[in-house]
């Protein structure tokens, strides 16, 4: 799996991540993040993939930019788009660079802009 380029949130079929969300807390790493998904095998590949981008791009952005901008979602190389609340994407970002930066973050550090380190 790997993310192409990014892309307009709900412009493509919804891909087996994201949803809703809000359960990252100080002390959470990567792999809690990924254990919390029911169907982890089937849904790991992308979640590396996104981590992987973040990290090579340096995506340190809220939901509303996730939802809002015409380039805040990513398309995967099977046609797919994760869709995230705000609170999910907030899990998302927190899980990548509470690991990335070995500092705790939670949910809502990365819940929109003008809140905890999107200030």
């Amino acid at each position: 799996m790997k993310v192409v380029k990014m892309v307009e949130y709900g412009e493509y079929p919804e891909a087996p991540v994201g949803g809703l969300g809000g359960f990252f807390g100080n002390g959470m790493r990567w792999e809690d993040y990924v254990s919390a998904y029911k169907e982890k095998d089937k849904v790991a590949p992308y979640l590396e993939a996104i981590r992987e981008y973040v990290l090579e791009h340096k995506i340190k952005q809220g939901g509303d930019w996730h939802q809002n901008d015409e380039e805040g979602t990513f398309l995967f190389d099977d046609g797919t788009a994760p869709e995230f609340s705000f609170r999910a994407w907030g899990d998302l970002m927190a899980a990548i660079w509470s690991s990335e930066e070995n500092k705790d973050y939670s949910y809502m550090d990365f819940y929109m802009e003008g809140w905890g380190v999107l200030e």
